[in-house]
């Protein structure tokens, strides 16, 4: 740690002295917090009863006031909002935890990015292909952990597996998009889009609607989703978002750009092609009308099959279950104390492998 500035050697000399002292307990308490609580489903704890550690998903910072706070990771979901300060709370307190920020948002917005990774032990980037904007001197960066299905527990899609497969559904290609001050270009395209195509079932809404799509039960949005035979998959810039394996999990097949960074690290090229996944040959009204086109041949050449073959996919692998049983790996003996080095090539990037 010698080249590292002193006061950002401390600080990763303490992280990895918390992460010691996790890696020696036995159970293992762990606190998601999200600031954006109406992501998740609220009947998550399912999915843990018999998972070797604790979870618990907050969204109230007043809870490390609590006399009983007793948690040894806390997962800051990190979606540009205030984690930094939260974060700083947690390092200020008696009872530390390891502070391991999930960043939902590091493809853009680099800045606040940073501020909150600075306060964080380790981020864990969801977007690999821009995980180098977070690096810093004080922080470790840990291995990629992509976002996932969210809004459906593995309990409830396993309870509609049956419903899912049996679904009556329509050729209408199938996508709804925030109007984000930073997707300007997917905002044109899908305007002239649904100009030309007004028929299909793809749209864009401002971000103060989408209270309006989580009022709707699980169910009543599992089975919009499952209406469909395919979805539009138009990233805000690049990521991997919950609605790929929403898709899958629906039985949908997604359509997704040319350009899709992370999509081979998340998902093997076989697996692409057995699901499968479907890449538009150019971003433009064309490049989608071809892929959907071809993705409803498909879907229909493969029927009931296909469907439970990609609910079973994105169910059994990509699961909020599957990535902190992923996070939680690292805290295990043997894994991450011995795996750290840094990388001087393009600044100082301290990476927990």
């Amino acid at each position: 740690m010698t080249a590292i500035p002193k006061v950002c050697a401390v600080k990763i000399e303490g992280s990895l002295e918390k992460l010691k002292n996790v890696i020696e307990r036995g159970a293992i308490n762990i606190l998601v917090f999200t600031e954006n609580h109406f992501l998740f489903s609220d009947d998550f704890h399912n999915d843990f009863l018999n998972s070797a550690y604790n979870v618990k998903i907050s969204s109230d910072q007043s809870i490390i006031e609590d006399p009983n706070f007793d948690f040894d990771i806390v997962i800051l979901c990190g979606h540009l909002k205030n984690e930094e300060i939260f974060g700083w709370k947690l390092q200020s307190i008696k009872r530390q935890p390891f502070i391991a920020l999930w960043s939902w948002d590091n493809h853009h917005q680099p800045i606040l990015n940073c501020k909150a990774a600075m306060v964080a032990d380790a981020v864990f980037p969801a977007h690999w292909f821009s995980h180098e904007d977070m690096a810093n001197a004080a922080t470790l960066i840990a291995p990629h952990l992509p976002l996932c299905i969210t809004q459906w527990s593995n309990v409830f899609l396993s309870s509609m597996e049956e419903r899912i497969c049996a679904a009556q559904r329509c050729d209408k290609l199938y996508g709804g998009f925030f109007n984000h001050e930073d997707a300007k270009e997917r905002s044109e395209l899908i305007a002239v889009f649904r100009e030309r195509n007004p028929n299909e079932h793809v749209f864009s809404f401002g971000l103060d609607k989408r209270s309006t799509y989580f009022s709707y039960s699980q169910e009543q949005r599992l089975m919009d989703w499952s209406s469909h035979k395919a979805s539009l998959i138009l990233p805000l810039r690049n990521d991997i978002s919950q609605r790929l394996f929403d898709a899958l999990a629906c039985g949908l097949i997604p359509i997704v750009p040319p350009e899709f960074p992370d999509l081979d690290l998340v998902v093997s090229r076989h697996d692409q092609q057995s699901l499968p996944i479907v890449r538009m040959e150019s971003y433009s009204v064309d490049g989608i009308a071809d892929a959907h086109a071809h993705a409803l041949k498909l879907f229909d050449r493969d029927g009931r099959q296909g469907v439970m073959r990609r609910h079973l996919f994105a169910r059994d692998n990509h699961g909020l279950r599957n990535r902190i049983d992923r996070l939680v790996s690292l805290f295990r003996p043997g894994t991450a104390i011995s795996k750290v080095r840094i990388d001087f090539e393009r600044g100082i990037h301290v990476y927990l492998t």
